[in-house]
């Protein structure tokens, strides 16, 4: 009974090892993507405020996923909230033209910082 529940506890914990490394190799290279970001502004109504640029994926990988997101600041310097966009099936060596949207009730954006780009 011993070694029967001994071999049990092996072959999960072998499993989970397992799912853990193929889950680092999906894992984004910081190289993997550039971003450029070519313009910046809030819209007419002054709640959204848009980051638009182009990222870049410089790997060979097809990613299903990714994501790039932005924090943005009042003038005060407070974290408001992000801006992010996404977008589906980037394949290796393409562009991608995001357009990232924060919304932001009554809230006027001093600048945004780039956070990261992400995605599997």
């Amino acid at each position: 009974m011993k070694k029967l529940l001994m071999g049990i506890i092996c072959a999960v914990g072998c499993f989970i090892l397992t799912g853990c490394t193929d889950e680092i190799d999906n894992m984004i290279k910081e190289d993997d993507f550039s971003h450029t970001v070519t313009s910046s502004q809030s819209d007419s109504s002054g709640f959204g405020y848009y980051i638009e640029g182009i990222v870049t994926n410089n790997s060979d990988k097809k990613y299903a996923y990714v994501q790039i997101e932005f924090i943005c600041y009042d003038p005060e310097g407070n974290n408001i909230g992000t801006a992010m966009d996404n977008t589906n099936n980037l394949l290796g060596n393409q562009t991608w033209k995001y357009k990232a949207v924060g919304l932001f009730t009554n809230q006027t954006v001093d600048h945004c910082d780039f956070k990261e780009v992400s995605g599997w």
